[in-house]
């Protein structure tokens, strides 16, 4: 048997602020129920710490681009849960045209079962907060996560598959029953 996270009061802050986005997400309407499966694996994992828990393998990554005339940026939380280690980045990209794009990371975080975690010691609110107030695009940030990207990557969820296959493509001019175009 595995040793169990050695997780500090830090630690619990970033997975208390990575319960309440998880949990955020499962209650949107951004996701196909496909894709809940996995994000219900990681909020297992997440109920059991410190204790490992064995064959879950899932990637969840949120981003969302902001363009304007001449500039645009990016921002991506990216989360991996393993049964041998949990890991948390979050960052994105600016870009000023007759400048270029620049590239940063705003925190991460990563645990290992027995060891003391690696951690920056910055908090990226942006990801972390619940507060729509503050930031040049609400939308993005409202209680669904509306004009958000949304990929899973979980090798033990068929569904995720099956999902892909099944969502009706954007030039096939089909909708489904509420109105969504099938996207996410």
């Amino acid at each position: 048997m595995n040793e169990p996270y050695r997780l500090n009061k830090a630690d619990l802050q970033v997975l208390a602020a990575i319960d309440r986005l998880l949990k955020r997400l499962a209650a949107s309407k951004s996701i196909r129920p496909a894709k809940l499966v996995s994000v219900a694996k990681v909020l297992h994992v997440l109920s059991r710490l410190p204790r490992v828990t064995e064959g879950v393998c899932v990637t969840i990554e949120i981003s969302y681009q902001i363009k304007q005339e001449g500039c645009g940026s990016s921002s991506v939380w990216h989360l991996f849960v393993g049964e041998d280690s949990m890991a948390l980045s979050c960052g994105g990209s600016e870009y000023t045209e007759g400048v270029g794009s620049d590239l940063f990371t705003t925190m991460t975080w990563e645990a290992q079962p027995g060891e003391r975690t690696d951690y920056d010691g910055s908090w990226d609110e942006s990801w972390m907060e619940r507060d729509d107030e503050g930031y040049s695009d609400p939308a993005v940030f409202a209680e669904d996560l509306c004009g958000c990207k949304i990929s899973i990557d979980d090798d033990d969820n068929p569904l995720l598959f099956d999902d892909d296959e099944a969502a009706p493509s954007k030039d096939d001019g089909s909708e489904l029953a509420d109105g969504s175009d099938g996207e996410n």
